[in-house]
């Protein structure tokens, strides 16, 4: 009894602690206030052209008017953009924290929403709180906690009945998260259960793999919002053999799905980094944009596995990330939609600055630098259904957008380092994104997120 006393206790203390520091965790918020953006070329990847010297109208965080003349408002402060360019706000279709400075980091770098794809209740909470703009930062689409085949498994919902399939989605409907992840080991019975209780319950379904377990139909998945992972195909359906035949199959039934895939290219080309490169590669990683209690995690993890790894296996690496580009490649050429998603905070790659070495990837399997902005704004809008809201810079959507002073398709790397970002109603230079970011990784709560981490494992 004398214990249990003690560890009821010590756990009212460490809440206590967890609550006070979340107190202190919150960015100042710049305020917020219509403007005018004159003189600026508007980048359309939906249309692949710049419209040139347009004038936007932002009020209330909503564009109110796109014109090619200038019509001054009594008290709206008015932006000489010069020539600059506007692109619309990048999305991230795939990321994991658990720590509330990933929002602002991924916002200093042009990334305005990204989509969580292990959710827990805070989750929902920092998603709440940015719709309200009671927070700055990328705003969010949450999924599930991942419900999986996986039994004791950290962080995993495990799923194995058709009952327990029906019961962790209609739990997850009624938490409120957006979509449910669902991984690529559940067993037939539980993936198909778990997707025709979606369906019935309206809420949609990202699977970890672009291919359906074990003798499921393919046909199963053609209501999924996405498919994630291109080294699945290598791993799943090639079984890590480079069959021709097998890889045009593939790809023909994930083309009749008519189901975006989230290639995740960025975590493949890391981890091969770091088995080539070993610690010369992680020293040029910015180590705070990582927090500690995943940076700690991930080097006794994934991080000390490729750094042990022999340069056999560095070389294998190598050749898989070869093939996961040509494959990516062949689906862009089939016209299978495709999403960035950085799979950010794995690896210890770096929230933001992922999503533009994702974009990178896509580039150097050869998609143009307008098909790559697509991937990373109008269809991740479409295949979360905010596609009109946001993903593309017209009237009555939201006045998510990057301002950059070159063009970006003549070089997408302008977009890491925006001039300023436009989100919340806000115009937010580069100077202000990177004093809002340095106070986001200051305020950092270690307490806070063991605390998240443990109550959710």
């Amino acid at each position: 009894m004398l214990l249990f006393r003690f560890f009821k206790l010590s756990a009212f203390i460490f809440i206590s602690l967890a609550i006070l520091s979340a107190c202190h965790s919150q960015v100042s918020l710049p305020p917020a206030q219509a403007f005018i953006l004159k003189n600026v070329n508007i980048v359309s990847p939906v249309e692949e052209r710049i419209i040139k010297n347009q004038t936007i109208l932002v009020k209330n965080g909503i564009i109110s008017s796109i014109n090619s003349s200038l019509h001054e408002s009594p008290g709206i402060n008015i932006i000489d953009a010069q020539g600059g360019y506007v692109t619309p706000g990048l999305i991230d279709m795939h990321v994991h924290f658990y720590d509330p400075s990933a929002l602002v980091t991924n916002l200093s770098h042009g990334v305005t929403h990204v989509r969580i794809m292990n959710g827990i209740a805070q989750h929902l909470a920092w998603r709440d709180q940015l719709a309200q703009n009671e927070r700055v930062g990328s705003t969010l689409s949450v999924s599930s906690p991942i419900l999986s085949g996986f039994e004791n498994s950290a962080l995993h919902q495990y799923v194995a009945t058709t009952q327990q399939a029906e019961q962790a989605v209609i739990k997850a409907k009624n938490a409120g998260f957006d979509l449910i992840k669902a991984y690529g080991n559940l067993s037939p019975k539980a993936q198909k259960s778990l997707i025709q209780t979606a369906s019935v319950h309206n809420i949609p379904v990202a699977k970890h793999g672009p291919h359906p377990s074990a003798d499921i139909q393919w046909s199963s998945l053609s209501e999924l919002q996405s498919l994630e992972h291109v080294e699945d195909i290598l791993q799943g359906p090639l079984k890590h053999t480079f069959d021709q035949q097998k890889l045009k199959h593939t790809l023909k039934e994930i083309k009749k799905l008519n189901v975006p895939v989230t290639p995740t290219l960025n975590i493949f080309w890391q981890l091969t980094r770091i088995s080539e490169d070993k610690h010369a590669f992680l020293d040029t990683l910015p180590e705070h944009y990582i927090s500690p209690v995943v940076a700690a995690a991930e080097r006794h993890g994934q991080v000390a596995r490729w750094l042990n790894t022999s340069q056999k296996h560095a070389s294998y690496n190598r050749d898989t990330y070869n093939t996961l580009l040509f494959i990516t490649e062949q689906m862009h050429q089939l016209g299978i939609e495709l999403l960035i998603g950085s799979d950010a905070g794995v690896l210890l790659s770096p929230h933001g600055l992922a999503t533009h070495n994702e974009m990178a990837q896509l580039k150097r399997a050869r998609l143009s630098n307008f098909a790559v902005l697509k991937a990373a704004t109008y269809s991740p809008a479409r295949a979360l259904k905010l596609d009109k809201q946001i993903g593309q810079i017209k009237v009555g959507y939201k006045a998510d957008f990057i301002f950059t002073r070159t063009n970006p398709i003549e070089d997408l790397a302008a977009l890491k380092t925006p001039v300023a970002v436009s989100k919340h109603g806000r115009w937010l230079t580069q100077q202000q994104l990177t004093q809002l970011r340095a106070q986001a990784i200051e305020n950092r709560s270690t307490l806070l997120e063991l605390w998240r981490l443990v109550s959710n494992y």
